[in-house]
Formats: C-alpha cells, structure tokens, sequence
C-alpha cells in the first residue's frame, strides 16, 4: 500500500515547513451524524474524491479495557454513516476479517476499516515531568494504517530512556517497520503537551495530534496554569512544526443510546460519538492515508463545513448551509487573532497576515471544527 509521509529526519534535525494546500475542486459536505438505519451507506467509485467522515482512535474487546465486540463497534459506525474508522487497540493490531492475520483493510457492508494500534505506555515518571500531585506520564501514539506487524500483544517503548521525545522516536521507528502515519495521542492528558513536546513530536516525523480528544475536554481546554491544546498548538506552529489537528472520541463503550453526550462523567465511561476527521480523499485506505499526511482534512466535534480552500492567496472557509445555528468563524495566525466572524457561512484570510494561518469555527451549542494552518 502507497504511504505519503512527509520526509523527516530524527533528533537534531530543523522543523519541516507546513506545504501550502494547492487550490481545490470545490466539493460538499456529507451530512454529519444521521440516525441509526438498517440499510449500510452506498459505496461510491473508488476514484471518486470527496468529504469522507471517519475516526482514527476506537477501542473494542481486545484492547482489554472495552467489552464491546468488534462486530458491535462496526455496527455502531457503519449505522451512523462513517465512511471508514481505523481500529486502534491497546498495544496490538487487531485482525478484522474473522481473525484472519495480515487484512489490514476490510471492507464491512460500506465501511471502511483500517489496521492501527494505540500504543500504549505509562511510565511511573518522564521528562518533562508531569505536575504534582498526580506525577503521571501518559504516552499514546496511534499507528494508522499498519500493514506488517508482530502477531498478538506488543512492547515498543524505550525503556532505558524518561525521555518524552524518546518515546515519541520510537513510536516512529515502529511506523517505519511496520506501516502507517502515527498520531500523538490526548497529549494534554496529565499536562503532557508542552509545546517543546509538539514541535519536538513533528520535528521526529510525527504531524499529526489530538486537538480534540472528547473524553478529555477538561485537559484540552487547559487551566489557569497551563495552555489549552489550542494554544501549545498555535505555540509550536510559530516556532515552524508541522501539526495537524485530529478530532477522535477515542471510544470504548457503544451502549449508550448511541449518542456521546459532552456532560457526562468520562471517568470510566468513554462513549463512542464525541469527534471524528472529515477527510478529503477518495474512498480507499492509501487516498485516505495520503490525505491525513498532508494535511487535507478537517476535524469536527459536530460542525459541518462545505469549503476549504485556498482561493486567490487566502484561506477560505464555509459552512455548510444546513448546519443549525448561529456561527463563530475565527482566523488564527502566529498565535494570534486575525479575525472573528460572527453571522456568516463563509469567511476568508489572506494567507500573508501571518506565517501560517489556520482557522475554527465555533457554534452557538459550543460544537467546533478545526481547519488546518497553511502556510504562504
């Protein structure tokens, strides 16, 4: 299978410049989150490039921490009109297609599923450290698309090193031997996303990152003593990284009505529903791949966007016109405001106000999607 990844070098290399987006066929949005129907979504031509909504971090039985059976997790998605997930257990690749090993796509009645692992390590300290009182390292990265890998449970960490970025190299390594783009993973989870960790992270090879995890909102949005995920982002982006932003509910348990409900206690209950990626591609695994590494995707926790595009050297962004409510458009460059625009489906920023400029539009319910930055 084709892999586009950046190329990168390892430690004490220079960041790698964001590629600016080449202008685009203008194409629509699907509807986000339909109900529940019996009836599997159409499968379009292969070729054929459109919006594909999907999930890049899932859990089912296997990861050890869920009780959901693979067929229950497939459902779930294939019913709700996910045109593909990738399934990331913990520290294993899980074979889809009957336990058959090496199927590192499965086609289940019009979804889409693609071989990943989350892996998994929680070390009893890191460098950096973690703040008290809690003391806790967490360091998840997600292989997507892995095409070669050791059968049953593996151990991939540096163990001789308490280096964040050691951990995050070797996670990288790993893609290297066994396929696939790696994801850093709810990085701001026990004050893990120091911006140094992001641009170190893309500096390693590794562009993309949860901006959005929904079981742990109350670490992205920060605190009073350290940067919302948002800002770390922003921090790293100025300082020249290459970082996507994903959006994921990163879940665990499918039985709760169907709906990820934001105001639920997350702490041992992780519903499926709460984020996911609108990606840019046609509906194959290697264009899916290829999209997510380059950046041509945008990540949602339930806003719809129709355009992204980049249009006579701007930015320009739209809102799909079914898309309930009132609208907050923002542009964000170098870490700052650029512009806000309220009461508009579709806003627009010269790409020369700033280095880089990305953009996220806020609805009235608090549901954002995240555009990625781009540079001049």
């Amino acid at each position: 299978m084709k892999r586009l990844v950046a190329a990168v070098v390892l430690a004490g290399c220079h960041a790698v410049p964001l590629p600016p987006l080449a202008p685009r066929v203008i194409v629509s949005a699907p509807e986000l989150g339909p109900p529940m129907t019996s009836e599997p979504p159409p499968v379009e031509p292969a070729g054929e490039v459109r919006w594909l909504k999907g999930n890049t971090h899932l859990h089912a039985a296997p990861s050890g921490d869920s009780i959901e059976p693979i067929a229950n997790v497939l459902a779930w998605y294939r019913g709700r009109g996910y045109d593909f997930i990738v399934q990331t257990d913990h520290n294993r690749v899980t074979d889809i297609d009957k336990g058959t090993p090496g199927h590192d796509v499965v086609h289940d009645d019009g979804l889409l599923v693609i071989a990943g692992s989350e892996l998994t390590y929680n070390p009893e300290g890191c460098d950096p450290a973690p703040p008290d009182p809690d003391g806790k390292c967490r360091i998840h990265l997600n292989l997507l698309g892995v095409t070669a890998r050791p059968r049953g449970k593996f151990t991939w960490p540096h163990r001789d090193s308490r280096k964040r970025l050691d951990q995050i190299a070797r996670a990288y390594l790993r893609s290297r031997e066994w396929g696939g783009l790696v994801q850093l993973n709810h990085p701001s989870w026990h004050w893990g996303a120091f911006p140094e960790v992001l641009a170190g992270a893309s500096k390693l090879g590794v562009h993309l990152f949860e901006i959005a995890n929904a079981q742990f909102a109350k670490w992205n949005a920060g605190d009073a003593t350290h940067p919302s995920l948002e800002a770390a982002w922003d921090e790293a982006l100025t300082a020249g990284a290459t970082l996507y932003g994903v959006a994921s509910d990163d879940a665990h348990d499918y039985d709760d009505a169907g709906v990820y409900r934001a105001d639920k206690d997350t702490d041992g209950f992780y519903p499926a529903g709460g984020g996911w990626v609108m990606v840019r591609a046609a509906r194959d695994a290697s264009s899916i791949l290829d999209a997510l590494a380059r950046g041509d995707f945008y990540a949602s926790s339930g806003v719809t966007l129709a355009r992204v595009e980049i249009e006579d050297g701007a930015l320009v962004v739209e809102i799909a016109a079914d898309d309930p409510g009132a609208h907050t458009i923002t542009f964000v460059g170098d870490g700052a405001v650029l512009a806000e625009i309220t009461d508009r489906k579709r806003a627009r920023q010269p790409l020369d106000a700033a280095s880089y400029v990305r953009a996220v539009v806020t609805r009235d319910d608090g549901a954002k999607a995240w555009v990625q930055p781009v540079r001049r």
